[in-house]
């Protein structure tokens, strides 16, 4: 089967055929040698299919992420290793969720940030917002040698200078095409830079290109550690706050579990554990909220931001494995809020006027939404959805949406950071 055959056949499947020709003509850039790339993508569709999402809301740019950036940023691509994707400022809000639940309280607090990716920008942002806590941060791909080219793009090596990882300096698209279009070739570009450097160390007057060594070691602080290894490797005294976003969505519901069992016994009593997903500017953000109680972890809360209604990226429905508990949920909740009518058509009505006036993805004559305005640069784009989300929130959606949750016997409200809550007390995860 070629892919454009393939193609055709998602579209009917999961969207009766509706989907627009711009997005399915974005798919066709899909690799056919990628069988974990399709996989991945059937996933995806069956999520949205669960979720009532309609074809008129599958954004070009979304096509575009899917085509083109999906199968280079999924773990075939890089060896099996789970690719360590960072940007600034994707944890805002829930540093603002653990600093409004747990930073007013008497006595030094701890958090451990697992999964933090590298170079640790989130855990840096929680530093500075959370500046009397202790952090520790871990995750199992910290490099020995940092490499940037010119255009401030990087590469991590291990000690043995294989490359672990490269990213663009602005991870769009577009940014990400031109260094993954051959791999091969970045890496070996990323190895010469990397033996020029060690050969000839030397600063360029913008500091670039450069080399750090043991690059970890220079974000350490009285406040701020870094440890190597993953769920279940790190060791380290019990925590009040355990943060772990945008991992778990990599393994199935076994591993979860015994995520969960061991984030308990690295928890303080009364501690909180956070698990979730997001995006840049705390977009398509999900997670559950645990708290320990009697040695376990008691399950308080679900919550998710508007924006998963109708994001602008493919976060919402990120899962690597069918039995994803927590795509799951977001996609029952979401499902449940879409087949309300008057909500969605309200919904709508700003949600679409503010993608029209931020010149993101509006929608065409024929109801599809399409394409960021080529002129909003990587930086601009998620600032401006940003917006569009504490607009909708302003406006009132997150409490009509929980209001659409209640009505169907679910027990919602709006959590400290304005985000749709469904409380989910005496859940024992022991």
């Amino acid at each position: 089967m070629d892919v454009q055959q393939f193609v055709k056949e998602f579209n009917n499947d999961f969207f009766n055929g509706k989907l627009s020709a711009a997005f399915t003509e974005q798919l066709l850039q899909l690799p056919m040698d990628r069988p974990d790339v399709f996989t991945m993508m059937r996933r995806m569709f069956s999520f949205m299919n669960q979720a009532d999402f309609p074809a008129q809301d599958a954004s070009v740019m979304m096509g575009e992420v899917l085509g083109a950036l999906l199968a280079r940023i999924l773990p075939g691509a890089w060896e099996g290793r789970v690719p360590p994707i960072t940007v600034p400022g994707r944890h805002k809000v829930i540093d603002e969720y653990v600093q409004n639940r747990m930073g007013n309280t008497a006595g030094s607090r701890s958090m451990l940030d697992i999964g933090c990716g590298f170079p640790p920008y989130t855990t840096l942002d929680s530093s500075k917002l959370l500046s009397d806590w202790k952090i520790i941060a871990a995750d199992p791909s910290f490099p020995v040698y940092l490499v940037y080219d010119e255009q401030e793009n990087y590469a991590t090596f291990d000690a043995e200078k294989n490359v672990i990882y490269f990213q663009p300096s602005i991870p769009s698209v577009e940014n990400w095409n031109e260094l993954l279009s051959d791999t091969k070739v970045t890496k070996d570009r990323f190895k010469i830079l990397l033996d020029q450097l060690l050969a000839q160390p030397h600063t360029s007057p913008n500091g670039y290109p450069r080399l750090e060594i043991d690059p970890i070691k220079t974000y350490e602080t009285d406040k701020l550690t870094f440890l190597w290894g993953g769920i279940g490797q790190v060791e380290m005294e019990p925590v009040d706050c355990i943060r772990c976003f945008n991992v778990l969505y990599y393994f199935d519901d076994a591993f979860f579990q015994n995520a969960l069992q061991w984030f308990a016994s690295k928890t303080k009593e009364g501690g909180l554990v956070l698990i979730g997903g997001n995006w840049a500017a705390s977009s398509e953000c999900y997670y559950h909220v645990y708290q320990k109680k009697d040695g376990h972890l008691i399950e308080k809360e679900f919550a998710f931001s508007i924006d998963t209604l109708c994001p602008f990226g493919v976060v919402t429905w990120y899962a690597n494995h069918d039995d994803d508990r927590q795509t799951s949920q977001l996609m029952h909740l979401l499902g449940i809020i879409r087949k309300d009518k008057f909500f969605m058509d309200e919904f709508y009505t700003l949600n679409d006027e503010l993608r029209a006036n931020y010149r993101l993805c509006p929608r065409d004559d024929d109801g599809y939404y399409g394409n960021v305005d080529p002129s909003i640069s990587p930086l601009e784009l998620w600032q401006l959805v940003e917006n569009i989300i504490n607009e909708l929130n302003e406006a009132g959606f997150n409490h009509k949406a929980a209001e659409v949750l209640n009505q169907a016997g679910l027990k919602a409200r709006i959590n400290e950071v304005g985000h749709i809550a469904i409380d989910n007390t005496l859940n024992n995860c022991k």
